[in-house]
């Protein structure tokens, strides 16, 4: 009989599933339950392409994860093998990795620091896990370690915020990523997520079930791609080579300025990675110069009208603006488009530099110097 009560008190003490939304598109849909010891649940994505995962946390007494094992499954077809599982066991300050290649597997050992959480974007259910245990420390601010990778670890932290918690990236590879705004109840389950004011803008739910036996075939031929794939635009001003790198997200049915991109903040102009801008003559953009070299662009909308700013770091990721570094702030045009723009782009006109997205047409008179 204890035997048996034993076993009930460690059977499943909660069960949860999960849709992530950006705009009309639903990107996964999620399910997944806890005992005392175990966290499991799988999962269907569509993007980049249409996936399949089943994930097995172990949990440390305290909360922590000592083992991960995820089984992908490619439903999607193309390239890829139809099936890989990785695993990670961690104790004390190592991590133990093995991957798949080829038709074996590599072993990586990797030094990490005590109670490091592995990290996977999409896993809801984890992001529940990480935010009960940062709960249960006590603390209005917890720092945590994460590995999202073979090779390197990150630093965030998670910090409480009212009756919600924000999780933020700001070390390391994932360094910029975030913010996570989320909430648990009570009974620590993540009830929603939104990642707005991110380069992950989702809207994530808690529902009371999920069709994952029918998730697989019906988004197996249904992949989004990437959400905001990079692009470059390039132009011969005069002679000089000038070209944008950047990201291009979609509308994807949302309200973009004013909500998705909020007024009277300097935004990426894009999405992911900041918006490269380089130029191999010097350039007179709104009656300012800008010497030839490589620069990152940025915009500052507002309802009174829009500036755009050429700042003089690159390389960094899109939520990363010091604005110490500016070189030009220009006042821009704007105009109302009558039909809206659904992929945002960036355009070289005669004699202009435009930024088109929604209803939204904003443009600076660009020329060599």
């Amino acid at each position: 009989m204890l035997a048996l009560l034993l076993t009930l008190s460690l059977a499943v003490q909660d069960s949860g599933a999960f849709v992530a939304r950006l705009g009309k598109d639903t990107l996964s849909l999620e399910q997944y339950q806890r005992t005392a010891t175990q966290l499991r649940g799988e999962y269907v994505i569509r993007t980049p392409r249409s996936l399949h995962r089943i994930y097995t946390f172990d949990l440390n007494p305290d909360g922590t994860i000592r083992h991960v094992e995820i089984v992908t499954h490619n439903i999607g077809g193309g390239a890829g093998p139809m099936e890989t599982r990785n695993t990670v066991d961690f104790a004390d300050d190592t991590a133990v990795l093995v991957s798949p290649r080829g038709d074996s597997s590599v072993t990586t050992k990797l030094a990490v620091p005590r109670g490091t959480f592995p990290f996977q974007f999409y896993v809801f259910g984890l992001m529940e896990q990480i935010g009960r245990w940062a709960r249960g420390t006590g603390k209005d601010s917890v720092r945590f370690n994460a590995l999202a990778s073979a090779d390197r670890t990150s630093g965030g932290y998670i910090r409480r915020r009212g009756d919600t918690l924000v999780c933020m990236f700001d070390e390391g590879q994932l360094a910029g990523v975030g913010p996570f705004t989320f909430r648990l109840d009570p009974q620590g389950h993540l009830t929603w997520l939104t990642g707005k004011g991110s380069t992950l803008q989702i809207d994530v739910q808690r529902v009371a079930s999920v069709p994952m036996a029918q998730a697989g075939p019906m988004f197996a031929n249904r992949p989004l791609g990437q959400l905001s794939p990079r692009d470059t635009v390039r132009a011969t001003l005069g002679g000089a080579e000038v070209w944008i790198d950047y990201s291009r997200p979609q509308k994807r049915g949302r309200v973009i300025f004013g909500d998705v991109v909020p007024w009277n903040t300097v935004w990426r102009t894009g999405a992911n990675a900041a918006t490269q801008l380089n130029t191999s003559a010097d350039l007179v953009v709104a009656g300012t110069t800008v010497p030839a070299g490589k620069y990152t662009l940025w915009t500052l909308p507002s309802q009174s009208g829009w500036k755009v700013i050429i700042n003089k770091q690159t390389g960094q990721w899109g939520t990363e603006y010091n604005p110490a570094q500016d070189l030009v702030r220009v006042d821009a045009k704007v105009e109302t488009l009558a039909t809206p723009v659904e992929q945002m782009a960036i355009a070289f006109e005669p004699g202009t530099l435009t930024v088109s997205w929604d209803k939204t047409k904003v443009s600076v008179p660009v020329s060599k110097k």
